[in-house]
């Protein structure tokens, strides 16, 4: 794959074919995360089915979203967003958005991104922005950043009050959980003069039944990096799909 590395806005940096200058015609790219259970968006108190029958409220989903990179698979070409973090929440639909802005010009088959935050970024300590220890997604120094969170009550917990309660994190060795999400567009995408609107759904349901079995019954609770960790990693990767394309 050909890579000619530049500079483009802010802290954004790209590779690929396309140079981008200060002077050429930008389109922007929107990425737009909805979180829902199945078919239903997730609402504070609505109570909702996993695939092994058990009910659960949400009361916190969030998660990271960091290296996107958009790919032209048949020129084999690509485009890097490597310093852009963001932080999904449950249903704020403001923050749940990825602005992108890309070079008029190209094409793009897949998307790709990580769900957590990289290792240079976990050694950094305290952050701003999406990064800031307030927004309750850091450890500490030494463990870095939770990478996704969720939280909620069922019956099927044994723990205090019903909860369960998964704090996923791990940013190195066999602890790792930044493993990227690849994701094929239905259609090629030509970024014009319009702007790209690109809706990407996330399936909670995912976290319990995929890679590995995880009811809340047997695992109501995972707080720390380990092997745990790795397999709600393993699971919550699956939940991301295209849900639509448009232009504007």
């Amino acid at each position: 794959m050909r890579l000619v590395s530049f500079l483009m806005i802010g802290a954004m940096s790209c590779s690929g074919a396309f140079s981008l200058h200060a002077q050429e015609a930008v389109t922007r790219v929107f990425l737009n995360f909805v979180n829902g259970v199945g078919a239903e968006d997730i609402e504070a108190d609505k109570t909702f089915v996993n695939g092994w029958g058990e009910e659960f409220t949400v009361s916190r989903f969030r998660y990271y979203v960091s290296n996107i990179v958009l790919s032209d698979t048949i020129n084999r070409t690509k485009i890097e967003f490597k310093d852009l973090y963001f932080l999904i929440k449950e249903n704020d639909s403001l923050a749940n958005v990825a602005e992108l802005p890309v070079a008029r010009g190209i094409t793009c088959h897949t998307i790709s991104f990580v769900p957590g935050v990289d290792s240079s970024r976990n050694m950094s300590g305290a952050q701003s922005g999406a990064l800031d220890p307030l927004n309750g997604m850091f450890w500490t120094w030494r463990s870095g950043y939770i990478m996704a969170k969720f939280e909620g009550r069922s019956p099927a917990s044994a723990l205090q009050h019903r909860m369960f309660e998964y704090h996923i994190g791990g940013y190195e060795g066999a602890h790792k959980v930044t493993d990227p999400v690849k994701l094929v567009l239905p259609q090629a995408l030509a970024v014009t003069g319009r702007d790209v609107y690109i809706t990407i759904r996330a399936d909670a349901n995912n976290w319990f039944k995929g890679t590995h079995d995880l009811p809340i019954s047997d695992y109501p609770a995972c707080t720390a990096a380990g092997p745990l960790a790795r397999q709600f990693a393993d699971n919550y990767r699956q939940m991301f799909s295209i849900q639509s394309v448009s232009y504007k």
